[in-house]
């Protein structure tokens, strides 16, 4: 029997971003990126959940999508697919329940839902970084971090929020003290370092790059048992057929 996989639908760009994104030409390139990756992913997710074999599924926000990256199959979820894929030689199915501009209530509200009818042998989480960017309530964001934490399964691999400001210091915080509390492994998707000359970051200077996304993917790979580094033993992209929107806008 089929997996279940809920469709995916886009959250309206924020107000803020709309008028950015008229002014910064960076930042229009991105925000453009949102509805065909979502889309890509959408028939993505149908069809994984229609094949068989090992599935991977993420819960997370703009960058399980691959915002930013030149296509949606250069997100650090794709290339951690590619990387299992690569490494046991089982042909890995990936169902992605981010959403761009995702909050941890998203993830709470709508994806654990979802993730709750599937049958994963391996989840991966990284959201949180947008209630940093735009939210005040640090008290809330941390209760609603500790309920994420406890509704995740068993096994989660979860990386930790991005920023050094004491907002997200205090976050993860929480979030360490969580995941230690539950037994899940917790990494730090940002930490790896940037190959000299190299640039991680895309156009509107917040989202990763291509490169970016490799740099995310090592420290998840590693966790699952897969010891890589950068460059990443990654497959020829585009195998299953798919058609990707490539738009050049953030190689790496």
């Amino acid at each position: 029997m089929a997996d279940m996989v809920p469709r995916l639908d886009p959250r309206p760009t924020s107000l803020v971003m709309r008028a950015v994104s008229l002014v910064v030409p960076g930042v229009r390139q991105i925000v453009g990126q949102i509805d065909p990756y979502t889309r890509w992913w959408d028939d993505q997710n149908q069809r994984a959940a229609a094949a068989s074999g090992p599935l991977l599924v993420s819960v997370g926000d703009s960058t399980t999508v691959g915002i930013g990256a030149s296509g949606p199959d250069r997100s650090y979820v794709a290339l951690l697919r590619d990387v299992l894929t690569a490494g046991d030689g089982r042909p890995w199915r990936m169902v992605n329940l981010g959403l761009s501009g995702a909050r941890v209530a998203d993830a709470l509200e709508r994806q654990l839902p979802a993730l709750e009818g599937l049958r994963p042998e391996v989840v991966v989480c990284c959201i949180g970084t947008n209630d940093i960017v735009w939210g005040r309530e640090t008290a809330r964001l941390r209760a609603q971090i500790r309920q994420l934490v406890e509704r995740l399964p068993d096994g989660t691999v979860v990386g930790s929020l991005a920023g050094g400001s004491a907002r997200a210091r205090l976050a993860n915080r929480a979030l360490r003290a969580a995941t230690r509390e539950r037994g899940l492994t917790l990494v730090d998707p940002w930490a790896e370092p940037t190959p000299p000359g190299r640039e991680r970051l895309a156009v509107d200077r917040f989202h990763p790059n291509d490169l970016g996304y490799e740099l995310m993917t090592v420290p998840f790979a590693r966790a699952l048992g897969l010891p890589v580094g950068w460059p990443l033993p990654l497959p020829d992209h585009g195998a299953d057929g798919a058609t990707l929107p490539h738009d050049g806008t953030a190689g790496g």
